[in-house]
C-alpha cells in the first residue's frame, strides 16, 4: 500500500478551505461527481443526506442561514483500504455567523467535531464519496450552551 497521508490531508486541507466565503461549488469539485449516492452527514443534520439533490439542497440552504463561515482541520490520518479505497480520519474546529437583519449584533457560533470519510481514487485523485461529522463533546457543548442562556435570561 503507498502512502496517501499527504495527498489526502492536502485534499481535506482544500475541501475545508472552501468553507471560507462558503465556496460549496468548491467543495462539491472533491467529490466523487460519478458516485450516484454520496452520503454527507453534517454534524447538525439529523439523518443523513444521500444523493446529489440532497447534497446541494442542504449548502443552498447554509448559504441563506449563514452569513459566514470559517473551519480548520488538525490531526489528519489516512489509510489505504483497497486500491482505489482510502479512509481519512480529522478533527475540525468550524465558527459560523448566523443571517440575520443587519442592525441585529450576532455572535458566532462554533463547535469542535470528528470526521470520518471514506475517498475513492479517481483519475484526479482521491474523491469523497461519504463525508461524516460527530460532535467531540456534546456535554461540553450543551454547557456552554446553558451558561450562555442562563446570561441572556439574567439580563
Amino acid at each position: 500500500m503507498t502512502d496517501v497521508m499527504p495527498e489526502i490531508a492536502a485534499l481535506v486541507a482544500q475541501y475545508v478551505g472552501y468553507s471560507e466565503g462558503m465556496n460549496f461549488e468548491g467543495k462539491r469539485s472533491l467529490w466523487d461527481q460519478d458516485d450516484p449516492q454520496p452520503l454527507l452527514m453534517p454534524e447538525e443534520a439529523h439523518e443523513p443526506i444521500i444523493g446529489w439533490a440532497a447534497i446541494n439542497a442542504y449548502w443552498s440552504k447554509s448559504r441563506v442561514i449563514m452569513e459566514s463561515l470559517k473551519s480548520r482541520s488538525a490531526n489528519h490520518l489516512a489509510r489505504q483500504i483497497a486500491p482505489d479505497l482510502a479512509i481519512a480520519t480529522y478533527d475540525m474546529r468550524w465558527v459560523a455567523t448566523l443571517a440575520g437583519p443587519a442592525n441585529v449584533v450576532r455572535k458566532p457560533i462554533a463547535a469542535d467535531v470528528r470526521v470520518t470519510a471514506l475517498l475513492r481514487r479517481k483519475p484526479e485523485g482521491w474523491r469523497f464519496f461519504h463525508l461524516m461529522e460527530a460532535p467531540i463533546d456534546l456535554l461540553g457543548m450543551a454547557r456552554l450552551a446553558a451558561e450562555q442562556t442562563a446570561r441572556e435570561s439574567a439580563l
